[in-house]
């Protein structure tokens, strides 16, 4: 869907909100075909400091212009994840951008139907949701079923009781990153 030069556009417009944000600036706008500003769909933005990761946040459906999930998601990943503190400006250029844009999810029957590799998966069970990008699977060496039972047990937070109960969709994901930052 995205051309090299899209995907370039792209990243180069999360850095400069990035940048601006932190230098109080007025924002730049992204420049891109109005059919892929106007694409609503889900998306993922993670931010690396030296091969760790720094911040990610995410929408799994559109709800919004990709013109405008592309700059909330890459604000919330800087200064929105309560895992870390917010980026500061002395970090910014050890930071890496990776900005994963998903197709509409699809459930299936069984964690057995998951692509090792191709397939991010969400996992439901009432209010309790947990949602994994293709690449952990692939970056911990995870099977079928250890992607699965984990979104569900340490993300979702479900019991063991409701393994039987969960819902699963899967999702793919086009994945684009910055070159030549030092992470």
């Amino acid at each position: 869907m995205f051309s090299e030069s899209d995907k370039k556009t792209i990243l180069g417009y999360s850095r400069k909100i990035l940048e601006v944000s932190l230098q109080r600036n007025p924002e730049p706008e992204l420049c891109l075909s109005a059919d892929l500003l106007e694409a609503k769909r889900g998306i993922f933005v993670t931010l690396k400091k030296e091969k760790m990761l720094r911040g990610c946040i995410g929408q799994i459906l559109g709800y919004e212009p990709l013109r405008q999930s592309i700059r909330e998601m890459t604000l919330a990943a800087a200064f929105d994840d309560p895992r870390f503190p917010p980026v500061n400006l002395n970090e910014l250029r050890l930071i890496k951008i990776h900005i994963s844009i998903l197709t509409v999810p699809k459930p299936v029957a069984s964690y057995k139907d998951i692509r090792i590799g191709l397939d991010g998966i969400i996992v439901n069970c009432g209010r309790k949701k947990g949602v994994y990008l293709p690449e952990v699977a692939v970056e911990t060496g995870w099977d079928q079923r250890t992607f699965f039972t984990s979104c569900a047990l340490e993300k979702a937070q479900m019991t063991a009781a409701e393994l039987d109960k969960a819902t699963l969709e899967v999702f793919q994901t086009e994945n684009f990153e910055e070159e030549g930052y030092s992470s």
